[in-house]
């Protein structure tokens, strides 16, 4: 029998959570608490890769809420170029750094309220979210009160492949390992379509900011064991067999680059993909602009 979108959304997810891929943020606590610190950036600085774009679908007169935001990554980077951003986070501690940020830079427009989506009256002109779609079983009651509560626009950011499998080539090749993904476009964008909505669908131009890179200045075996340092580190491994695998596979595993660096080859296929649609008056909600 065959499974419809909503369904097959639901089936990723749960394989991904019995397979403890990641924790269940629908249970009570604040599983966010110990990443806190690292989402809480400088809103100071010029926008960073992919912001400069999404802040092109902004517009001065928007109320802007940003759903589970986090410390406000966006919402405070973007809080000049709009009337008011509203920041719906389930996160204490989320929300205590995200207030900190915005009180110690004096940005008057930028208000938190504690909330899960989509149990929450908020509502704005455009609705953002960021990397939370994955964490979410229930999709469709989630994405219907994204296109109810937005008067104007819905934008939805997620990284292709999810985060949670950036390192599935790394551990296939190293360990033999095959783990369940994540939910993500694969997933999401037929979820999308069942409900009537033709999202404008696009990679975005930044590469990934965060992929690291090894010191071209360093002689070509120390470049190498550096290299397999990282992969050792994000297999959470330190053992001989897997050190091996690595460097008998190194080839397939790290590309050079022209300034002599070498790469992972693996970090550096995600793209942070965006989905977005009209609503309201500006569109029915079900195509492209």
């Amino acid at each position: 029998m065959t499974m419809n979108a909503v369904d097959r959304y639901a089936a990723v997810y749960d394989a991904a959570l019995q397979a403890q891929r990641f924790a269940d943020h629908s249970r009570p606590g604040d599983h966010w608490a110990d990443w806190a610190d690292l989402f809480r950036f400088d809103p100071t600085q010029p926008l960073p890769g992919n912001l400069g774009e999404l802040a092109g679908y902004l517009r001065p007169d928007d109320r802007m809420v940003d759903v589970g935001g986090g410390a406000g990554r966006v919402s405070l980077a973007v809080a000049g170029r709009v009337k008011e951003v509203l920041l719906v986070e389930p996160s204490p501690a989320m929300r205590s750094r995200f207030i900190a940020t915005r009180d110690e830079l004096g940005i008057a427009n930028a208000q938190a309220v504690a909330g899960r989506w989509p149990d929450t009256d908020a509502a704005g002109d455009t609705l953002f979210v960021a990397d939370v779609t994955y964490f979410v079983r229930d999709i469709v009651p989630f994405v219907a009160k994204l296109r109810a509560a937005a008067s104007r626009r819905v934008l939805i950011t997620l990284w292709h492949p999810a985060p949670g499998d950036f390192d599935a080539e790394l551990r296939r090749i190293a360990l033999g390992e095959t783990l369940p993904p994540w939910p993500g476009l694969a997933e999401l964008a037929p979820v999308l379509w069942a409900m009537g909505l033709l999202p404008e669908i696009r990679p975005m131009a930044a590469p990934p900011w965060w992929a690291p890179r090894i010191d071209g200045s360093l002689p070509p075996a120390e470049a190498a064991e550096q290299a397999i340092d990282l992969a050792m580190g994000r297999l959470e491994r330190d053992d001989a067999r897997t050190r091996q695998a690595i460097a008998d596979n190194f080839d397939r595993l790290f590309t050079r680059n022209e300034p002599g660096e070498l790469r992972p080859r693996w970090l550096w296929r995600p793209r942070e993909m965006l989905l977005t649609w009209t609503t309201g008056q500006e569109g029915n909600g079900e195509g492209y602009d």
